[in-house]
Protein backbone atom coordinates (compact mmCIF):
# COMPACT_ATOMS: atom_id res chain seq x y z
CA UNK A 1 0.00 0.00 0.00
CA UNK A 2 1.40 3.42 -0.93
CA UNK A 3 2.29 6.09 1.63
CA UNK A 4 -0.35 8.32 0.07
CA UNK A 5 -3.04 5.68 0.45
CA UNK A 6 -1.99 4.96 4.00
CA UNK A 7 -2.03 8.64 5.00
CA UNK A 8 -5.39 9.07 3.32
CA UNK A 9 -6.85 6.18 5.26
CA UNK A 10 -5.34 7.33 8.52
CA UNK A 11 -6.74 10.77 7.78
CA UNK A 12 -10.19 9.21 7.58
CA UNK A 13 -9.61 7.48 10.90
CA UNK A 14 -8.51 10.73 12.53
CA UNK A 15 -11.56 12.54 11.23
CA UNK A 16 -13.80 9.87 12.66
CA UNK A 17 -11.98 9.94 15.99
CA UNK A 18 -10.92 13.48 16.41
CA UNK A 19 -13.61 15.46 16.77
CA UNK A 20 -15.32 15.88 24.18
CA UNK A 21 -20.05 18.88 27.37
CA UNK A 22 -22.02 17.21 29.77
CA UNK A 23 -24.13 18.57 32.59
CA UNK A 24 -27.20 17.29 34.42
CA UNK A 25 -28.23 15.20 31.39
CA UNK A 26 -25.59 12.52 30.96
CA UNK A 27 -24.70 11.33 27.48
CA UNK A 28 -26.76 8.18 27.02
CA UNK A 29 -23.94 6.45 25.13
CA UNK A 30 -21.51 6.50 28.06
CA UNK A 31 -20.20 3.02 28.92
CA UNK A 32 -21.61 1.75 32.21
CA UNK A 33 -18.07 1.29 33.59
CA UNK A 34 -17.06 4.91 32.92
CA UNK A 35 -14.55 6.16 35.50
CA UNK A 36 -12.52 8.51 33.30
CA UNK A 37 -14.29 11.18 31.31
CA UNK A 38 -13.28 14.12 29.14
CA UNK A 39 -15.15 16.42 26.81
CA UNK A 40 -14.20 19.03 24.21
CA UNK A 41 -17.08 21.40 23.53
CA UNK A 42 -16.08 22.27 19.98
CA UNK A 43 -19.08 24.50 19.32
CA UNK A 44 -18.51 26.58 22.48
CA UNK A 45 -14.83 27.00 21.63
CA UNK A 46 -15.49 28.16 18.07
CA UNK A 47 -18.21 30.55 19.26
CA UNK A 48 -16.07 32.09 22.00
CA UNK A 49 -15.04 35.72 21.66
CA UNK A 50 -11.38 34.74 21.92
CA UNK A 51 -11.42 32.29 19.00
CA UNK A 52 -13.52 34.67 16.93
CA UNK A 53 -10.93 37.34 17.59
CA UNK A 54 -8.08 35.05 16.60
CA UNK A 55 -10.05 34.21 13.46
CA UNK A 56 -11.92 31.02 12.65
CA UNK A 57 -10.88 31.50 9.03
CA UNK A 58 -7.27 31.16 10.14
CA UNK A 59 -8.16 27.68 11.37
CA UNK A 60 -9.83 26.93 8.06
CA UNK A 61 -6.73 28.09 6.20
CA UNK A 62 -4.60 25.71 8.27
CA UNK A 63 -6.90 22.81 7.38
CA UNK A 64 -6.89 23.75 3.70
CA UNK A 65 -3.09 23.63 3.60
CA UNK A 66 -3.30 19.84 3.67
CA UNK A 67 -4.57 18.79 0.26
CA UNK A 68 -5.30 15.20 1.23
CA UNK A 69 -7.24 16.25 4.34
CA UNK A 70 -9.20 18.74 2.26
CA UNK A 71 -10.11 16.02 -0.26
CA UNK A 72 -11.19 13.63 2.48
CA UNK A 73 -13.35 16.31 4.09
CA UNK A 74 -14.96 17.04 0.73
CA UNK A 75 -15.69 13.35 0.15
CA UNK A 76 -17.23 13.11 3.62
CA UNK A 77 -19.27 16.27 3.16
CA UNK A 78 -17.83 17.43 6.47
CA UNK A 79 -16.94 20.95 7.58
CA UNK A 80 -15.24 20.39 10.97
CA UNK A 81 -15.70 24.06 11.88
CA UNK A 82 -19.47 23.85 11.41
CA UNK A 83 -20.55 20.23 11.65
CA UNK A 84 -18.90 19.03 14.87
CA UNK A 85 -20.42 20.10 18.21
CA UNK A 86 -18.56 18.15 20.86
CA UNK A 87 -16.40 15.10 21.46
CA UNK A 88 -16.76 12.91 24.53
CA UNK A 89 -14.22 10.31 25.61
CA UNK A 90 -15.06 7.86 28.39
CA UNK A 91 -14.04 4.52 29.81
CA UNK A 92 -12.83 2.64 32.88
CA UNK A 93 -9.81 3.71 34.91
CA UNK A 94 -8.00 0.42 34.35
CA UNK A 95 -5.90 1.89 31.57
CA UNK A 96 -6.51 -1.09 29.27
CA UNK A 97 -6.24 0.14 25.69
CA UNK A 98 -9.10 -2.03 24.43
CA UNK A 99 -11.71 -0.41 26.67
CA UNK A 100 -13.53 2.90 26.22
CA UNK A 101 -15.61 4.91 23.80
CA UNK A 102 -15.41 8.17 21.84
CA UNK A 103 -18.73 9.88 21.10
CA UNK A 104 -18.72 12.55 18.39
CA UNK A 105 -21.77 14.81 18.30
CA UNK A 106 -22.61 16.89 15.25
CA UNK A 107 -24.23 16.70 11.85
CA UNK A 108 -22.94 14.05 9.48
CA UNK A 109 -23.81 12.83 6.00
CA UNK A 110 -23.77 9.15 6.86
CA UNK A 111 -24.11 8.02 3.24
CA UNK A 112 -21.03 10.01 2.22
CA UNK A 113 -19.12 8.66 5.20
CA UNK A 114 -20.08 5.11 4.22
CA UNK A 115 -19.20 5.70 0.58
CA UNK A 116 -15.75 6.96 1.52
CA UNK A 117 -15.21 4.13 4.01
CA UNK A 118 -16.34 1.49 1.50
CA UNK A 119 -13.90 2.92 -1.04
CA UNK A 120 -11.10 2.49 1.50
CA UNK A 121 -12.29 -1.07 2.19
CA UNK A 122 -11.68 -1.85 -1.49
CA UNK A 123 -8.52 0.19 -1.99
CA UNK A 124 -6.83 -0.35 1.38
CA UNK A 125 -8.25 -3.59 2.73
CA UNK A 126 -5.31 -4.07 5.10
CA UNK A 127 -6.17 -0.82 6.87
CA UNK A 128 -9.97 -0.47 6.63
CA UNK A 129 -12.30 -3.46 6.92
CA UNK A 130 -16.08 -3.75 6.87
CA UNK A 131 -17.46 -5.55 9.93
CA UNK A 132 -20.89 -6.32 11.36
CA UNK A 133 -21.41 -5.14 14.94
CA UNK A 134 -24.77 -5.26 16.74
CA UNK A 135 -26.37 -6.03 13.39
CA UNK A 136 -25.04 -2.86 11.78
CA UNK A 137 -22.45 -2.16 9.11
CA UNK A 138 -19.38 -0.78 10.85
CA UNK A 139 -15.70 -0.36 10.05
CA UNK A 140 -12.45 -1.51 11.58
CA UNK A 141 -9.54 0.90 11.10
CA UNK A 142 -6.13 -0.66 11.77
CA UNK A 143 -3.83 1.87 13.40
CA UNK A 144 -0.90 -0.20 14.69
CA UNK A 145 0.60 -3.68 14.66
CA UNK A 146 -0.32 -4.13 18.30
CA UNK A 147 3.22 -3.60 19.54
CA UNK A 148 2.89 0.13 20.22
CA UNK A 149 2.40 0.61 23.95
CA UNK A 150 -0.87 2.31 24.86
CA UNK A 151 -2.23 2.18 21.30
CA UNK A 152 -4.89 -0.39 20.40
CA UNK A 153 -4.28 -2.26 17.13
CA UNK A 154 -7.65 -1.15 15.73
CA UNK A 155 -10.53 1.23 16.23
CA UNK A 156 -14.10 0.27 15.37
CA UNK A 157 -16.37 2.95 13.93
CA UNK A 158 -20.16 2.99 13.77
CA UNK A 159 -23.02 5.45 13.25
CA UNK A 160 -25.70 5.69 15.92
CA UNK A 161 -27.51 8.32 13.83
CA UNK A 162 -26.83 11.24 11.49
CA UNK A 163 -25.82 13.16 14.62
CA UNK A 164 -23.65 10.59 16.42
CA UNK A 165 -20.45 8.83 15.39
CA UNK A 166 -19.17 6.20 17.80
CA UNK A 167 -15.56 5.00 17.95
CA UNK A 168 -14.21 2.27 20.23
CA UNK A 169 -11.04 0.18 20.52
CA UNK A 170 -13.09 -3.01 20.74
CA UNK A 171 -16.21 -4.49 19.16
CA UNK A 172 -17.81 -4.98 22.58
CA UNK A 173 -17.80 -1.30 23.54
CA UNK A 174 -19.03 -0.20 20.13
CA UNK A 175 -21.70 -2.89 20.12
CA UNK A 176 -23.02 -1.88 23.54
CA UNK A 177 -23.23 1.76 22.42
CA UNK A 178 -25.02 0.90 19.17
CA UNK A 179 -27.69 -0.97 21.15
CA UNK A 180 -28.60 2.14 23.17
CA UNK A 181 -32.15 3.30 22.43
CA UNK A 182 -33.07 6.92 21.69
CA UNK A 183 -35.10 7.29 24.90
CA UNK A 184 -32.62 5.43 27.10
CA UNK A 185 -30.89 7.07 30.06
CA UNK A 186 -27.49 6.05 31.32
CA UNK A 187 -26.80 4.54 34.74
CA UNK A 188 -23.14 4.18 35.60
CA UNK A 189 -21.85 1.44 37.88
CA UNK A 190 -20.26 4.11 40.06
CA UNK A 191 -22.98 6.36 41.47
CA UNK A 192 -20.33 8.64 42.97
CA UNK A 193 -18.75 9.15 39.56
CA UNK A 194 -22.14 9.73 37.95
CA UNK A 195 -22.88 12.40 40.57
CA UNK A 196 -19.58 14.11 39.74
CA UNK A 197 -20.42 14.13 36.03
CA UNK A 198 -23.85 15.58 36.70
CA UNK A 199 -22.23 18.58 38.39
CA UNK A 200 -20.01 19.54 35.45
CA UNK A 201 -20.68 22.92 33.87
CA UNK A 202 -21.83 22.33 30.28
CA UNK A 203 -20.64 25.83 29.38
CA UNK A 204 -17.00 24.80 29.79
CA UNK A 205 -14.88 24.52 26.67
CA UNK A 206 -13.08 21.45 27.98
CA UNK A 207 -13.72 19.37 31.06
CA UNK A 208 -12.54 16.18 32.69
CA UNK A 209 -13.36 13.92 35.61
CA UNK A 210 -11.09 11.10 36.72
CA UNK A 211 -9.99 9.18 39.81
CA UNK A 212 -6.76 10.39 41.37
CA UNK A 213 -4.99 7.05 41.12
CA UNK A 214 -4.56 7.45 37.35
CA UNK A 215 -1.80 9.92 38.29
CA UNK A 216 0.24 7.30 40.09
CA UNK A 217 -0.29 3.97 38.37
CA UNK A 218 0.98 2.58 35.11
CA UNK A 219 3.75 4.21 33.10
CA UNK A 220 2.99 7.64 34.58
CA UNK A 221 3.57 6.46 38.13
CA UNK A 222 6.81 4.64 37.30
CA UNK A 223 8.59 7.88 36.43
CA UNK A 224 7.49 9.88 39.48
CA UNK A 225 9.83 10.62 42.40
CA UNK A 226 8.74 8.84 45.57
CA UNK A 227 7.74 11.98 47.48
CA UNK A 228 5.68 13.27 44.57
CA UNK A 229 3.98 9.91 44.12
CA UNK A 230 3.13 9.77 47.83
CA UNK A 231 1.53 13.21 47.65
CA UNK A 232 -0.46 12.40 44.51
CA UNK A 233 -1.66 9.14 46.06
CA UNK A 234 -3.72 11.21 48.51
CA UNK A 235 -5.79 12.66 45.64
CA UNK A 236 -8.98 10.66 45.26
CA UNK A 237 -10.73 12.55 42.45
CA UNK A 238 -10.02 15.34 39.98
CA UNK A 239 -12.64 17.32 38.10
CA UNK A 240 -12.95 20.64 36.31
CA UNK A 241 -11.92 22.30 33.11
CA UNK A 242 -11.42 25.54 31.27
CA UNK A 243 -13.75 27.98 29.59
CA UNK A 244 -12.93 30.29 26.70
CA UNK A 245 -14.66 33.68 26.69
CA UNK A 246 -12.76 36.78 25.60
CA UNK A 247 -10.15 35.31 27.93
CA UNK A 248 -9.60 31.96 29.65
CA UNK A 249 -11.05 30.71 32.93
CA UNK A 250 -9.74 27.61 34.68
CA UNK A 251 -11.30 25.73 37.58
CA UNK A 252 -10.13 22.40 39.02
CA UNK A 253 -11.30 20.52 42.10
CA UNK A 254 -9.45 17.73 43.89
CA UNK A 255 -11.11 15.42 46.38
CA UNK A 256 -8.62 14.32 49.03
CA UNK A 257 -8.49 11.43 51.49
CA UNK A 258 -8.71 13.65 54.59
CA UNK A 259 -9.23 17.35 55.44
CA UNK A 260 -5.57 17.47 56.53
CA UNK A 261 -4.49 16.19 53.12
CA UNK A 262 -6.59 18.91 51.50
CA UNK A 263 -4.98 21.63 53.58
CA UNK A 264 -1.50 20.25 52.90
CA UNK A 265 -2.12 20.20 49.14
CA UNK A 266 -3.52 23.71 49.20
CA UNK A 267 -0.41 24.94 51.05
CA UNK A 268 1.93 23.09 48.67
CA UNK A 269 0.25 24.63 45.63
CA UNK A 270 0.29 28.10 47.18
CA UNK A 271 3.97 27.79 48.09
CA UNK A 272 4.80 26.58 44.58
CA UNK A 273 2.97 29.50 42.97
CA UNK A 274 4.67 32.03 45.23
CA UNK A 275 8.05 30.51 44.39
CA UNK A 276 7.28 30.70 40.66
CA UNK A 277 6.21 34.34 40.97
CA UNK A 278 9.42 35.18 42.83
CA UNK A 279 11.63 33.46 40.27
CA UNK A 280 9.80 35.13 37.39
CA UNK A 281 10.16 38.54 39.02
CA UNK A 282 13.92 38.04 39.37
CA UNK A 283 14.18 37.79 35.59
CA UNK A 284 13.09 41.44 35.32
CA UNK A 285 11.75 40.81 31.84
CA UNK A 286 8.69 42.79 30.76
CA UNK A 287 7.71 40.06 28.32
CA UNK A 288 6.91 37.65 31.13
CA UNK A 289 4.78 40.16 33.01
CA UNK A 290 1.57 38.51 31.70
CA UNK A 291 2.83 35.18 33.09
CA UNK A 292 3.33 36.77 36.48
CA UNK A 293 -0.17 38.27 36.30
CA UNK A 294 -1.59 34.85 35.51
CA UNK A 295 0.27 33.23 38.41
CA UNK A 296 -1.06 35.92 40.73
CA UNK A 297 -4.60 35.22 39.52
CA UNK A 298 -4.44 31.61 40.75
CA UNK A 299 -6.52 31.21 43.89
CA UNK A 300 -6.32 27.98 45.87
CA UNK A 301 -8.73 27.16 48.67
CA UNK A 302 -9.44 24.10 50.80
CA UNK A 303 -12.67 23.10 52.51
CA UNK A 304 -13.12 19.82 54.31
CA UNK A 305 -11.64 17.20 51.89
CA UNK A 306 -11.78 19.41 48.79
CA UNK A 307 -9.16 21.64 47.18
CA UNK A 308 -10.31 24.14 44.55
CA UNK A 309 -8.01 25.96 42.15
CA UNK A 310 -9.27 28.89 40.09
CA UNK A 311 -7.37 31.07 37.64
CA UNK A 312 -8.21 33.52 34.89
CA UNK A 313 -6.54 35.26 32.00
CA UNK A 314 -8.81 38.16 31.12
CA UNK A 315 -9.36 39.60 27.68
CA UNK A 316 -7.50 42.68 28.88
CA UNK A 317 -4.52 40.53 29.87
CA UNK A 318 -4.52 38.85 26.46
CA UNK A 319 -4.51 42.25 24.76
CA UNK A 320 -0.99 42.68 26.18
CA UNK A 321 0.37 39.60 24.40
CA UNK A 322 -1.76 39.14 21.29
CA UNK A 323 -0.69 40.94 18.10
CA UNK A 324 -2.50 44.23 17.72
CA UNK A 325 -4.01 43.23 14.38
CA UNK A 326 -5.77 40.22 15.92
Amino acid sequence: MSLKSCSLTLGLAVLLLASPSLAADLDRYLPADTEVYSVVNVRQILNSALVKRLGVENLRAMINQNEEATKVLKDLGLDPLKDIDKIVSAGPASGENDKGLIIVHGRFDVEKFRARANKEVKDNKDVVKAVKIAGQECYEVVVSDGNVQGVPPSFFVGFASKNIILVAPSKDYLGDALKVKADETVTLKSKAFQDMLSKLDDKQSMALVLPGDVLTKGEVGKNLPGAVKDSLAKIKTISGGLTLTDGVKIELTSGMATPRDALDLKNQITDGINLAIGLAALAQNKEIAPVIDFLKSIKTTSRDKTVTIKAEVTGEDLNKVLPKDQ
